[in-house]
């Protein structure tokens, strides 16, 4: 039998938000008030009963987002090594989105939750640190900050974000999500791991003028400023992203099936790093690799808001 989950139910007259705690704080349910006065998710709703982040609304990324190739990296001199979580051979988007959190604080439009790896069995990350996000509900604006601490005697590298799962339709069945985005490049990958900076290309400039997501994808884009928003034409709701500068990085996660229609979702993803960001932080192939470096003590915080209108 599996065990009863502790939820937080935030809520106003604009928007609803369910969280998590035994699941990496993850969000379960974002929805807002829309016809007939009901809440439409406005993220794909999670299960009652969830295995693990992957299956959620939105799943929080530390101490690093994006993969590591292998789960092998260098730093200060020595090899790091954290355990491969992924069919690829990667390890993917940190250690924390299937771990039971500590509700800090909360109140019905707000919590506070932190995770202490020094607490956690199994910890996959060299180095101890602490996690902590809040969610707050303000009118028809949801914020939301995720700190990443060092509490270890020795520097490490960071890197963080968010990972939401938005739904390609509102209450309008006819609703085709467009994405709009100040662009200055796509990276180049290879098995989803960067190679080089970021360079212009068509879909580039598409995303700067904004345009429907019809094809698979899973690229990562540089986005000086974070200017990120996502329209939902026939539902006549758009939903705009307001980020801290180190969310300089977007993942575009588009899938499709074999016969080429689109999944009933799509993840647009502010993060602060790219693809295998810790080895080409080593090797000075792509400068905006984004990785900071934390000393002990020093903390990296990244704020994401999403301020959603009904046009």
């Amino acid at each position: 039998m599996h065990p009863p989950l502790t939820r937080c139910l935030l809520e106003n007259d604009d928007l609803r938000l369910e969280v998590d705690q035994r699941t990496g704080a993850s969000i379960t349910d974002f929805s807002i008030m829309g016809p007939r006065s009901a809440w439409w998710p406005l993220m794909r709703r999670a299960p009652a009963i969830i295995p693990g982040g992957e299956q959620s609304a939105c799943y929080l990324l530390s101490p690093w987002s994006n993969r590591i190739d292998g789960g092998v990296f260098a730093f200060a001199g020595e090899t790091r090594r954290v355990r491969v979580n992924w069919p690829d051979g990667t390890a993917i988007h940190g250690d924390v989105r299937d771990r039971a959190w500590t509700i800090l604080d909360r109140s019905p439009v707000s919590a506070r939750l932190r995770i202490d790896s020094r607490e956690q069995d199994g910890s996959n990350w060299p180095w101890s640190y602490l996690t902590e996000v809040r969610y707050e509900l303000a009118g028809s604006t949801f914020e939301t900050e995720l700190v990443i601490t060092n509490v270890d005697d020795s520097p490490m590298p960071v890197g963080g974000g968010y990972h939401p799962f938005f739904n390609r339709t509102l209450w309008n069945m006819a609703d085709d999500p467009v994405v709009k985005a100040r662009v200055t490049g796509r990276y180049p990958t290879q098995r989803v791991m960067v190679t080089g900076p970021a360079v212009m290309d068509d879909l580039s400039r598409r995303l700067n003028q904004g345009c429907a997501l019809r094809e698979d994808l899973d690229d990562i884009f540089e986005t000086p400023g974070g200017e990120i928003s996502i329209q939902w034409p026939a539902s006549g709701v758009r939903a705009t992203f307001e980020s801290t500068s180190q969310f300089s990085k977007m993942v575009i996660f588009s899938p499709m099936h074999t016969d080429g229609s689109p999944y009933p979702f799509f993840c647009v993803e502010p993060v602060s790093m790219v693809n295998d960001g810790f080895n080409l932080a080593l090797t000075g192939k792509v400068p905006a690799h984004g990785v900071r470096i934390l000393e002990p003590g020093q903390e990296l915080r990244l704020g994401w808001k999403l301020r959603i209108e009904k046009t």
